[in-house]
């Protein structure tokens, strides 16, 4: 209801079918949530930071979800499922002259390395679920993989982000 109160453009799930489906990961373990929101933009996303820093939410866990595909349960919380996948999942700039793109947390490793292969370019490491991975879960997760040790890991390959920021707001981009 503070969402709707707010603006939010996204979409809230509280049904049973959707809880389950967030309730679990690539991992042992299973914890259902109470709400899952689906942002629509950074502006949704800049809401909930604010609404989790107000003093009447500070108790509720926002956990933030990509593919699912974390293997320790880093994308799971009985509390509120923040899924950056079904709408935030755009490649916003190609700058091959540079080597960088600027894309939103729900993209997926492969959807982004499709649109780099004409550039002779590509986003490693290769993970063995690059398929449903998102580049906002990797960075969560500082994935690693197969040829790491030549490529790196995912924070290796990352610029600057901009992330929601629990004082309410969206932090700027800054070099990690």
């Amino acid at each position: 209801q503070a969402l709707e109160q707010q603006w939010f453009t996204g979409d809230t799930a509280t049904s049973d079918a959707d809880r389950l489906t967030m309730s679990t990961d690539n991992s042992i373990y299973q914890l259902l949530p109470d709400v899952v929101v689906f942002p629509h933009s950074t502006a949704d996303v800049a809401l909930l930071a604010r609404l989790a820093a107000e003093p009447r939410f500070t108790s509720l866990i926002f956990t933030p979800r990509g593919g699912g595909t974390g293997t320790n349960g880093q994308a799971l919380n009985q509390g509120i499922i923040v899924d950056m996948s079904r709408y935030m999942n755009r490649i916003i700039e190609i700058n091959p002259e540079e080597g960088w793109v600027r894309v939103e947390a729900g993209v997926i490793k492969d959807q982004l390395n499709q649109a780099l292969k004409p550039y002779g370019y590509f986003f490693a490491p290769e993970l063995s679920t690059s398929n449903r991975a998102t580049l906002g879960g990797m960075l969560y997760t500082d994935a690693s993989g197969q040829g790491s040790l030549g490529y790196g890991k995912t924070s290796g390959h990352v610029l600057s982000i901009r992330a929601g920021s629990l004082v309410g707001g969206i932090l700027d981009p800054h070099s990690l």
